[in-house]
């Protein structure tokens, strides 16, 4: 006789942890796809980082009412597809703490590295991480919480609860 086959499921404290990851990882890949750009742009287009930080605060309040309430408004999105829209609507909040951290640095800091030989990796490693380390800590509590709170929309409708 052939043993049954484990079967996959589940249950709600895994899927909220689940629904977690896939947004805050989602947020934290654009945040540094958009960080970086602007780390790149900084010394030759100052107005990109500027323009990028008017429109990301536009976007804000939007962004994470829209990922609480993103379950409701898309009832047939599920798993994956909800979680990873959920997290670029929390990109701007989890954005706008390492740019505003970037717009505080002196704009010398990067030529006396470059200066001293310091080549693109070790900038990152030596200079970049550390300046924008505190900003970076604060961007991910916010990601994670948020996360959370957009993950226990999804699965407050799963259940029933909310509409």
């Amino acid at each position: 006789m052939m043993p049954h086959s484990p079967v996959l499921v589940a249950g709600p404290f895994d899927t909220l942890i689940l629904d977690t990851a896939v947004c805050a990882v989602t947020a934290f890949m654009l945040m540094v796809l958009i960080v970086g750009t602007c780390m790149m742009a900084r010394s030759r287009r100052a107005w990109i980082s500027a323009g990028m930080r008017g429109v990301l605060l536009a976007l804000l309040l939007p962004g994470v009412a829209g990922a609480a309430y993103l379950p409701l408004f898309m009832p047939r999105a599920e798993g994956l597809v909800l979680s990873v829209l959920q997290g670029v609507l929390l990109c701007p909040l989890v954005t706008l703490f390492p740019l505003w951290a970037l717009e505080r640095l002196p704009a010398n800091v990067l030529r006396t590295a470059w200066g001293l030989g310091a080549g693109p990796w070790m900038q990152v490693r030596m200079l970049w991480l550390p300046l924008l380390g505190p900003a970076l800590m604060l961007s991910a509590c916010a990601g994670v919480v948020t996360s959370l709170m957009a993950a226990m929309a999804d699965l407050g409708r799963g259940m029933g609860v909310g509409g």
